[in-house]
């Protein structure tokens, strides 16, 4: 079985190791994982990355053109290093690894090999104290924009949800946009999203532009709203960190109108096709465009109060206190509003979560 750990405060402390790194995982969480720590003291650990996908097994995990790192298949690695295991410690990168120790500890060659989860370092330790507001007035308009498209009834327990923003927020214009209101033809990236019904993907720029036309709040359908959200409106700008330090905008995006950091994020879809010259969908999440672009700015992955390009970060407590990934649930006097993200069994993961020496 891993060595599976979990005595870290800071992931700058790993970098600290006399041990190399090697990532495991080398999708969109491994190049967000390179783009905010590589230059921070993780390059100079890092030895290479590791993926279960055998396709994988001599490319590069590339974030920029100082920033790419090479990728070995699973296979490789326990072929190559099985006898130097105790050389390495293994970082988990995707977003749901707990889901992937139990196939990994009955590999032998992995036997006792140090490993960490980065979305429980990054999310372990709490938030220094910190406030809602930043301003003595309120700047975001008193808007709440949400989209639904396709043309199907909203869902029982969407339509609770929107009740309790209507609950929580009285004097709140609540905006439902669709293809009626809403000219997905104007970008490229949104047009296609709709022609194949990938309404999703279209709604990830689309809660962009009408936030940088009009101001407001942005919120997915599935939210809910615990309390009154004022606090809120004192902000230029702010979005939601989840429960693994990446932005989330499904869970909160709020704005003055034409605020630079929202034309950014916008701007980020301009040149963008949804459907790939091989004829494969770019199925990059809002997360991860969000989360980048923010890290370049200066944002760190971390659960912590963080206010990059005019826009406030705030941690989870806010917005998404449940524990999507595996972490225990984050209700807080903050707490605002929950976010129902991908909701599963927790069991698997709480199982793991046991099992990790601290």
């Amino acid at each position: 079985m891993l060595d599976l750990r979990n005595d870290l405060d800071d992931i700058m402390d790993l970098f600290q190791r006399k041990k190399q790194i090697v990532i495991y995982g080398a999708g969109a969480s491994a190049r967000l994982i390179l783009a905010s720590y590589y230059r921070r003291g993780l390059g100079s650990r890092l030895k290479f990355m590791v993926d279960r996908n055998e396709a994988l097994d001599g490319t590069f995990c590339v974030v920029d053109e100082n920033i790419q790192v090479e990728v070995i298949s699973l296979k490789r690695f326990c072929r190559e290093f099985r006898k130097k295991m105790d050389n390495f410690i293994l970082l988990f990168s995707p977003y749901y690894s707990l889901s992937m120790i139990g196939h990994l500890d009955t590999i032998k060659e992995l036997d006792g090999i140090e490993a960490y989860i980065f979305s429980l370092i990054v999310s372990k330790r709490p938030p220094d104290p910190f406030e809602l507001k930043e301003s003595d007035t309120p700047l975001i308009p008193k808007k709440i924009h949400y989209f639904w498209l396709g043309g199907a009834d909203l869902p029982d327990d969407y339509k609770k949800n929107i009740e309790t923003w209507q609950k929580h927020c009285p004097g709140y214009e609540i905006i439902c946009w669709n293809e009626s209101n809403y000219d997905f033809t104007k970008y490229r990236y949104a047009r296609e999203a709709m022609e194949h019904r990938q309404y999703m993907y279209a709604t990830d720029l689309a809660r962009k532009d009408v936030l940088y036309t009009y101001g407001g709040i942005y919120l997915d359908t599935d939210v809910e709203i615990l309390r009154p959200i004022d606090d809120l409106l004192y902000n230029e700008a702010f979005i939601g960190i989840d429960d693994g330090g990446q932005l989330n905008s499904g869970s909160g995006l709020g704005a003055v109108k034409n605020h630079p950091a929202i034309k950014d994020m916008l701007d980020i879809y301009k040149d963008k096709s949804f459907v790939n010259s091989d004829g494969q969908f770019n199925l990059s999440y809002n997360t991860f465009y969000e989360t980048k672009y923010m890290i370049e700015k200066g944002y760190r992955i971390q659960n912590a109060y963080q206010k990059v390009n005019g826009m406030v970060c705030f941690p989870r407590e806010v917005l998404m206190p449940e524990g999507v990934v595996g972490l225990c649930d984050n209700y807080t006097d903050k707490t605002l509003a929950n976010h129902k993200i991908n909701p599963y069994d927790k069991t698997e993961c709480r199982r793991v979560l046991s099992g990790i020496n601290e």
